[in-house]
């Protein structure tokens, strides 16, 4: 469906709340992303659970729009809240990029942690890494890959080689809609410009709820320097879980329905309600040898 909003411009968002629901999600995705990646996760989560998922402005048949920084993003974030979420208590969660959106909304945008239960970073951006990267090979291959993939869907060829969602992990109708967004130039535009922006945010640094930070296990580069900077999002709140997905990617977090699961139920489930403490160990839902959990805490402490 599209939301309309006071300036007249669009949003697309799907919104399920049922008659049973006592709480609900609000789903924010991440850069370069379609709000239909979250079907998995929104089938596991339980009847008594709503959710609201939409495509930010730039994204899908949402509008675009023109303004730069957090303020955007916010009001948004809010505006859903108040028409389709006013009475229920909330869970915000968010994928890569909108992982930090969902954090910095709650801290930084005011009054907007009443009514909200926990937050979800899942496999979140931190933005001072980002802007730690600008100018080197890596930022200079990121600028690159989202003007070629501009290039190849205005030339139809990304059809043949979508960047996302190779494996086609989803529902048919799902993944046809998932291609057909890659094949947008105006997708990667938007990511671009998303990128690019993100370079310009705020660290986060306190946040007053409760917080799980879920984190791949597998990622592209060194995944003991990507478990530390994770482990790092965790302290902006007394009330803080770290839990590892046994197994995953930073996209199959969502896309294969184990994982989906396991992600599905830290939203659900009980908020932490402690600090992580200087003995924390990172959770997992699989059982992990002990030494297993050892190295971690020690590759994690050397990152």
């Amino acid at each position: 469906m599209l939301h309309k909003r006071p300036d007249g411009s669009l949003v697309e968002v799907e919104v399920h709340i049922p008659p049973q629901a006592r709480r609900a999600v609000l789903l924010d995705n991440g850069m370069g992303a379609p709000q239909e990646y979250w079907d998995w996760v929104c089938d596991a989560l339980p009847a008594d659970m709503g959710y609201v998922r939409f495509n930010r402005p730039g994204y899908g048949l949402s509008t675009p729009d023109t303004r730069y920084g957090l303020e955007p993003r916010f009001e948004l974030l809010q505006e859903l809240r108040d028409t389709y979420l006013p009475q229920l208590p909330v869970v915000l969660a968010g994928h890569s990029l909108g992982g930090y959106f969902v954090a910095a909304y709650a801290s930084m945008y005011p009054d907007a942690v009443e009514g909200v239960s926990h937050v979800v970073m899942i496999d979140a951006t931190e933005v001072v890494s980002l802007r730690h990267a600008r100018r080197t090979d890596v930022d200079r291959w990121s600028h690159q890959r989202m003007v070629m993939e501009q290039v190849f869907a205005a030339t139809g060829l990304s059809v043949f080689r979508p960047a996302m969602n190779a494996h086609q992990q989803y529902r048919p109708e799902i993944n046809r809609s998932y291609r057909a967004f890659l094949a947008t130039p105006g997708t990667w535009a938007t990511a671009h410009r998303e990128y690019r922006d993100a370079q310009t945010y705020p660290e986060l640094s306190e946040l007053d709820c409760p917080l799980t930070v879920i984190t791949a296990e597998n990622n592209i580069g060194d995944n003991t320097l990507h478990a530390g900077v994770q482990a790092r999002l965790a302290v902006i709140s007394q009330r803080a879980r770290h839990h590892f997905v046994l197994g995953s990617d930073h996209e199959s977090l969502l896309a294969v329905p184990k994982h989906a699961e396991e992600v599905a139920g830290l939203i659900a489930g009980e908020p932490p309600a402690g600090p992580l403490g200087p003995a924390w160990q990172p959770s997992t839902t699989e059982h992990r040898a002990d030494g297993d959990v050892t190295g971690r805490k020690e590759q994690l402490a050397r990152s």
